[in-house]
């Protein structure tokens, strides 16, 4: 459950592979179209878990660290693609050329 930027009611968010409901994702209180926000703290994590790979290697004691932290990432990790934030989706563009199919022709 994530909060709707719009009117702060809970809204129920899709598995974070579903690309097609999350397309289709709107608030139930207030038809506010939503999308998901990049989450800005999981990349500078997964290169913080790269560099313990190196540091694990350096002894018993940094290995044990490093293993320690290495969960609290992927904890974290977890917690922020299950819990995801939400932004209102941008409306989209008016086209610049309109088909008039109806009207009668000049």
């Amino acid at each position: 459950m994530a909060k709707c930027p719009a009117c702060a009611h809970e809204v129920a968010t899709p598995f974070v592979l579903n690309a097609d409901a999350w397309r289709w994702l709107v608030c139930p209180h207030c038809s506010a179209r939503l999308e998901r926000k990049n989450p800005q703290i999981v990349v500078p994590l997964i290169g913080f878990w790269v560099a313990l790979l190196a540091l694990g290697r350096l002894g018993h004691r940094f290995a044990v660290v490093a293993e320690v932290l290495m969960v609290a990432i992927f904890v974290v990790i977890l917690v922020k693609f299950m819990r995801p934030e939400l932004q209102l989706r941008k409306p989209l563009p008016k086209p610049e050329i309109e088909l008039k199919i109806n009207d009668p022709s000049n």
